[in-house]
């Protein structure tokens, strides 16, 4: 009976893609009485609940230098952020031996009493470890149809200093 759902399946799709559908049972459309089973393996209506306990980590660590000053910002439940640009510096050797080098941006956001550390210990020039974790936001439907551009922050649990540009 579950093959001839199966055949019966794959033939109503081969009907929507255009090809030209044939009777592949020898039973009787009339004849099919399928069981509750039958149809929950088909449909899978009896599906196993999803597992929710896979492990997973969402970790940053980044060493570089503060490229500005840090911005103390006010969220809109009234308590403080630091907002920080970290620079980090990659170094790429391509397949004809020429070494590239390139700088990445990173927006680091700051909150609670990291951000008044942050605040008092950290300047323009400052090497820094930063902890925390990856946030995105944006990429929501707009009103007129487009999608609004998505951003990577990194949301930081800890700063420390390392040491400050002697320049």
């Amino acid at each position: 009976m579950l093959r001839m759902l199966r055949s019966a399946v794959a033939v109503s799709s081969r009907i929507a893609t255009g090809v030209r559908a044939m009777s592949t049972s020898a039973v009787s459309k009339s004849d099919a009485k399928p069981s509750k089973a039958d149809m929950n393996e088909v449909f899978k209506d009896n599906a196993a609940p999803r597992r929710r306990n896979a492990y997973s980590v969402n970790r940053v660590e980044l060493i570089g230098g503060v490229s500005d000053e840090p911005r103390k910002l006010v969220a809109k439940n009234g308590k403080d952020y630091v907002i920080l640009n970290v620079i980090t510096n990659n170094t790429t050797k391509l397949p004809g031996g020429e070494v590239v080098e390139t700088a990445d941006r990173h927006s680091v956001t700051v909150f609670g009493k990291a951000a008044d550390f942050v605040e008092r210990n950290v300047t323009k020039g400052t090497r820094v470890v930063v902890h925390g974790r990856l946030h995105q936001s944006g990429g929501k439907l707009k009103e007129d149809g487009t999608y609004s551009q998505r951003q990577t922050n990194i949301h930081a649990e800890m700063v420390t200093p390392l040491a400050r540009s002697t320049n």
